[in-house]
């Protein structure tokens, strides 16, 4: 994307932070290290700050580190437990923008393209996450680029530099993809995100920093060193495009606001969501769109999001509705909602939106049609808020020869699927079909004149009905994948004039088990 911004967070002793913060570190000034088995050895794999001023450093060997301190205390690595650790800073730094990507197993990328402003420039936001991190017990280092490629660069290895090197790399923050080649240079080939092979053989072959490989020919660097340092370049330097996944998909439109002082109370957040509603609104209308489903999400002072989440039958991007919505599902979860110590950030995502019909009607009934289905649609929202979207229904007619599977009851809100065409009554007004379905078929005994005929006597609730008058077979196949039987079904009468719809299970001389029958239906 042009003009994007990443904003690159390393975790370098995210282990041992995870664990202090966590109380299971000693209480002593014994240094803390965490180690796992590797290449049939223990060795390092997190120190914290009094086990690197010590001299103890990463992939040294345990026993290596023992001898040198005796007194250390050595934890196992818990990579499950370092993750879950992962996402949740990475779930915190939602505030800042709703495009967060893991970066395992310690660090983020955050995509802040177009939300710098909103915390004082980037500069201001990089510090506050960095400060924010550390009060948290996490130490971090954070650098912004147009890249994530870049932006990992620096985070990781421009802190390592000389200091007025590091000033340097530090102003690449506001740098551009001509300014990102001159500020990589003299970082290690490491800070292309290598794998230790190719890293490897590029330092046999004399290449240590990225200015060296900048210089390199492509064509005979590619068929001596591979494809992967070529490709990790293009993407740092903005050549090449890099997939990343989400943490949770972006939403296609969103608003953020940030405070100066945190909000408490209801009133408060009502105002929030209508002033991002009314960004959403502005964005949505340039795409011609509306909501379908908005998140309002709430970001405590206390690490923790609220989100308040609001479904709509038709696309909608008018404000006032929306806050209708919003302020019924708050009225809802009031008592829950729990401020604490109040929330510094709010942020609306528009989850699911659908293009709204802008064609012009002047004809008066089709302006009432559409003024009904809109008085409809509101109050389908308003009660799927109340009610919960699972208890406001719509029918659903279903393209299946099974009765029972024909019709059914799908959520009020969202778009409906292509249902099956309605079937049209028959012309001589006959109901071919019950007003009441089993769901499902009731068993019951019946006594036909012949076999394969229709019934003239059948038991049902434990009372026998003579039919006079019938009206059938009408053969429905079942599904022959899941091997249904093939059903015969008839429209009978009985002496009070009660109505059914029964219906044959199979056919006398097929197999050993005689036909089952069925009531499936009544008739008014």
């Amino acid at each position: 994307m042009k003009d994007a911004r990443w904003l690159a967070i390393y975790l370098p002793r995210l282990a041992t932070d995870r664990l202090i913060r966590s109380g299971r570190a000693p209480d002593d000034d014994r240094a803390l290290v965490i180690y796992a088995k590797q290449a049939n050895a223990y060795q390092l794999t997190g120190v914290d700050a009094r086990a690197s001023a010590l001299g103890l450093r990463l992939a040294m060997s345990l026993a290596d580190a023992r001898a040198m301190q005796p007194s250390l205390e050595a934890v196992e690595a818990d990579p499950e437990e370092d993750n879950r650790a992962l996402d949740n800073i990475a779930a915190w730094c939602e505030r800042f923008t709703p495009v967060v990507v893991l970066d395992s197993p310690e660090g983020l990328f955050l995509d802040i393209t177009g939300c710098a402003h909103l915390f004082g420039g980037e500069e201001h936001l990089r510090q506050h996450i960095v400060t924010r991190l550390r009060a948290q017990g996490f130490v971090s280092r954070a650098a912004i680029a147009p890249t994530p490629g870049a932006a990992w660069a620096f985070a990781r290895y421009a802190t390592q530099k000389p200091a007025n090197l590091r000033d340097q790399l530090q102003a690449s923050l506001a740098g551009t993809n001509e300014d990102v080649a001159a500020k990589l240079s003299p970082l290690p080939i490491e800070a292309l995100r290598l794998d230790p092979a190719p890293a490897a053989l590029l330092r046999r072959l004399g290449l240590k920093t990225i200015g060296q490989v900048m210089q390199a020919p492509r064509s005979s660097f590619t068929a001596r060193a591979g494809a992967q340092a070529m490709l990790r370049l293009d993407q740092a330097l903005g050549r090449a495009q890099e997939a990343l996944s989400p943490r949770r998909p972006a939403p296609m439109v969103f608003a953020l606001r940030r405070f100066v002082e945190p909000i408490f109370s209801a009133e408060a957040v009502l105002k929030v969501a209508e002033d991002l509603c009314a960004d959403a609104a502005e964005k949505l209308e340039l795409r011609g769109a509306g909501v379908l489903r908005a998140e309002l999400i709430l970001f405590g002072v206390d690490g923790r999001d609220r989100v308040i989440g609001v479904n709509v039958s038709r696309p909608l991007r008018v404000v006032k509705p929306l806050m209708r919505l919003f302020r019924e599902k708050l009225n809802v979860i009031a008592e829950n909602l729990d401020a604490e110590f109040g929330f510094e950030a709010a942020r609306l995502d528009v989850v699911r939106l659908a293009t709204i019909d802008e064609s012009a009607r002047t004809l008066a009934g089709i302006e009432e049609t559409a003024a009904s289905a809109e008085q409809i649609s509101g109050i389908v929202d308003i009660l799927s808020v109340r009610l919960g979207p699972k208890r406001v229904l719509r029918a659903q007619v279903h393209d299946e020869h099974a009765p029972e599977r024909a019709a059914g009851w799908r959520s009020a809100l969202g778009k409906a699927k292509k249902s099956a065409p309605v079937v049209k009554p028959a012309r001589d007004g006959v109901q071919r079909r019950p007003v009441r379905l089993f769901a499902p078929a009731q068993p019951i005994e019946v006594m036909a004149s012949v076999p394969d005929g229709p019934p003239i006597r059948f038991r049902w609730r434990r009372v026998t009905r003579e039919v006079v008058r019938a009206e059938g077979p009408e053969r429905i196949a079942g599904d022959w994948l899941k091997r249904e039987i093939m059903r015969d079904y008839y429209r009978v009468e009985d002496k009070q004039g009660r109505r059914y719809w029964l219906y044959r299970e199979g056919h006398y001389g097929e197999g050993d088990a005689a036909p089952r029958w069925f009531v499936h239906g009544l008739f008014a």
